[in-house]
């Protein structure tokens, strides 16, 4: 379980850059750091995984030019032991803060889908945090604050498969802010049996994510 990843990291990189031919050099974009306050933690009983920098490189080409283009986005990681009834007790409970920059060139943009993308298409997006999860459907919206912002956070059930090969059912909980000049994403999982112990704990987490200078 200590090794998920969010496929919504990548999203930066996919997308083609109007206006990068005309460019010399190569072209980088970086987002700032995005972590949980210790407080948060502390709080939630969350131990933090990882705090890992994910440069990508893409080459595009256009008019007979190539461009080189590096996109580092931040991905912070966040679980807890949970009780899972005869499973045994599990780091089951997840939590994630991702950073990805806007990306825009000669003033356009920006051109990170990140930046339309609603929750429902982002949920789609975040299947390798479990070793599977499918059979998505949204729940509910409640708001929260999210870096000082006002925010519409997405509620999904869902099946997932643990790394043990068990099934269960999750819940999702998925909300996005533009921080910046980055976009910041919140991705909460766990078991839908704690779900009363564990939704509390989610909204503190998120308002307490923390981007740029204020990042540990």
């Amino acid at each position: 379980m200590r090794n998920k990843q969010l496929a919504v990291v990548a999203l930066a990189a996919l997308v083609a850059l109007s206006g990068c031919s005309m460019l010399s050099g190569p072209v980088t974009f970086s987002a700032e750091k995005a972590t949980v306050s210790d407080q948060a933690l502390s709080e939630t009983n969350y131990e933090k995984v990882s705090v890992n920098e994910q440069v990508i490189n893409r080459t595009f080409s256009a008019a007979g030019q190539s461009k080189n283009v590096t996109v580092t986005n931040w991905v912070a990681q966040y679980d807890r032991t949970v009780d899972l009834g005869p499973l045994g007790s599990q780091r089951a409970a997840v939590f994630s803060a991702v950073a990805t920059p806007q990306v825009k060139v000669l003033g356009q943009g920006p051109f990170n889908p990140v930046a339309k993308y609603n929750n429902t298409q982002l949920v789609m997006l975040l299947q390798q945090n479990y070793q599977s999860v499918n059979s998505i459907q949204h729940q509910s919206n409640y708001t929260t604050t999210m870096l000082g912002h006002n925010t519409s956070v997405g509620k999904f059930s869902a099946k997932a498969t643990l790394k043990g090969g068990q099934s269960m059912d999750v819940y999702v909980h998925v909300t996005k802010v533009q921080d910046g000049d980055d976009y910041v994403v919140a991705v909460a999982v766990y078991p839908q049996r704690i779900d009363d112990q564990e939704a509390p704990r989610v909204k503190t987490l998120m308002q307490g994510v923390q981007h740029g200078n204020s990042s540990a």
